[in-house]
């Protein structure tokens, strides 16, 4: 039931990813839109995929048309640091891609186990990463699961679906400009008004830089394989400062049983490129390179910026890891 066609039909094959919000509950006036909006394209043929609740799928497959060919996938795949999140996206995509002439067809909602940052910029983040993919992805937003971030996180979806099919949705944000605001940190880590685990001034022998994180996580909380993979990304926000920021660069690290914080500056204008270090530089061809940032932000759970200043001079890069939430490998 798709009108409006000014905003895009998702039988025009020719279309890339088409990412549409549906504001709602597990409920029959819910379902029955969804159901609507995907018949035509289940009818015609094209696969569907399920990655939501079990409420939500159970709701959908019991009213769902005869010819359906449907995939039922985990939830959790798609979950995660942000980074690891696109990634199972874009590994689900490629798995379930259909024919040529046909289009995949996804169905998730808001009830993913990853943190609300996180979930948040996957969102945004999918309309840059699956762009060029041939796919229709509904996302139902409850409410209640979502609570105040529920307009911000329909601002990632460029349509809504709703009572008049699907729609153009006037609240929609760039990736880049939502990237601005969820990225953003210019206050201060509490940990920072403690004494340092380690603290290096003017900072430029990276390789010294690795065997003194490497000394420091030696008898940390973090497993070995995940230690080896914050000493690169450490390596790499560093390498980024000294190349593109201007000298001194800073780097300050926090070690607890709770929390592990990394902090980098310089006294440069800043990092101002969103959308950079979702995926490698290069798309799948890591050999070339360009794999730095890919790679740091898959290894923290969050990566911010700000100002080193109050004066909005300078630029520094927190990293964030949660040694309870890593398991040994």
């Amino acid at each position: 039931m798709l009108r409006d066609r000014d905003v895009t039909s998702s039988g025009d094959l020719s279309v890339g990813y088409l990412h549409v919000g549906c504001l709602g509950t597990v409920d029959t006036p819910t379902t029955t839109a969804l159901l609507d909006h995907l018949r035509p394209r289940l009818e015609a043929g094209d696969p569907l995929v399920l990655a939501c609740s079990t409420a939500l799928r159970d709701a959908l497959q019991a009213r769902l048309p005869s010819v359906t060919s449907v995939a039922v996938v985990d939830e959790d795949v798609l979950g995660g640091r942000t980074a690891d999140a696109l990634a199972g996206y874009t590994a689900l995509v490629d798995a379930h891609a259909p024919a040529a002439g046909s289009r995949l067809l996804l169905v998730t909602d808001s009830a993913h186990g990853s943190g609300r940052l996180a979930q948040l910029q996957t969102e945004a983040l999918l309309n840059h990463v699956l762009a060029d993919r041939a796919l229709d992805h509904v996302c139902l937003l409850d409410q209640a699961d979502l609570g105040e971030d529920v307009h911000r996180a329909s601002s990632c979806h460029p349509r809504l679906l709703g009572e008049r099919g699907v729609v153009a949705n006037a609240g929609y944000r760039e990736p880049a400009d939502l990237l601005r605001e969820l990225g953003q940190a210019d206050l201060s880590d509490p940990l920072e008004t403690g004494p340092p685990t380690l603290a290096l001034d003017d900072v430029d022998d990276l390789r010294g830089l690795r065997r003194a994180l490497q000394g420091v996580f030696a008898d940390g909380p973090l497993p070995a394989d995940d230690a080896e993979d914050l000493v690169l990304a450490i390596d790499e926000v560093v390498a980024n400062a000294a190349e593109h920021g201007v000298p001194p660069v800073e780097m300050r690290l926090w070690v607890t049983a709770e929390r592990v914080l990394c902090v980098v500056s310089d006294h440069g204008p800043g990092f101002d490129e969103p959308l950079s270090g979702y995926g490698p530089a290069h798309g799948g061809d890591l050999s070339v390179g360009g794999m730095g940032l890919w790679l740091a932000r898959r290894a923290v759970d969050s990566m911010t910026t700000g100002q080193l200043t109050a004066e909005g001079e300078g630029c520094v890069v927190r990293l964030v890891v949660d040694p309870r939430s890593r398991a040994p490998r």
